[in-house]
């Protein structure tokens, strides 16, 4: 028997706009790119334009890290968006994540939350 976590368990949270909580319920995955280091592994979905918890979590599956200069040495200044690096101090690296929608460990039921309660 394949045993689950309830989603109300999971601690660690990460918060995603409204197009890539779309996306990863659409696609099982999504990209994004954050100033901010998230551990690889579950994190329980935070949306972050209404500031609810989703009923879903993903699992970091992959980081990658560079600077601003070393992506403009390696493809030029015209393909590098500058103004991903406006909430990076400067000579400081960006991240760039792979996530998919956890379904092996986590018990939930991922969707969309379409009503709220109130408290």
């Amino acid at each position: 028997m394949n045993e689950k976590v309830e989603i109300s368990r999971i601690g660690s949270t990460i918060e995603l706009d409204n197009y890539r909580i779309d996306e990863v319920l659409d696609t099982g995955q999504c990209t994004f790119i954050s100033p901010m280091f998230y551990n690889k592994g579950v994190h329980r979905v935070k949306n972050n334009q209404n500031e609810h918890l989703e009923d879903f979590a993903i699992n970091i599956d992959k980081i990658e890290a560079a600077t601003y200069q070393g992506l403009v040495d390696d493809l030029g200044e015209d393909c590098v968006d500058s103004h991903l690096w406006d909430k990076v101090p400067e000579g400081s690296i960006i991240f760039f994540y792979l996530v998919k929608l956890e379904k092996d460990l986590v018990d939930q039921q991922p969707g969309r939350k379409t009503e709220y309660y109130e408290a």
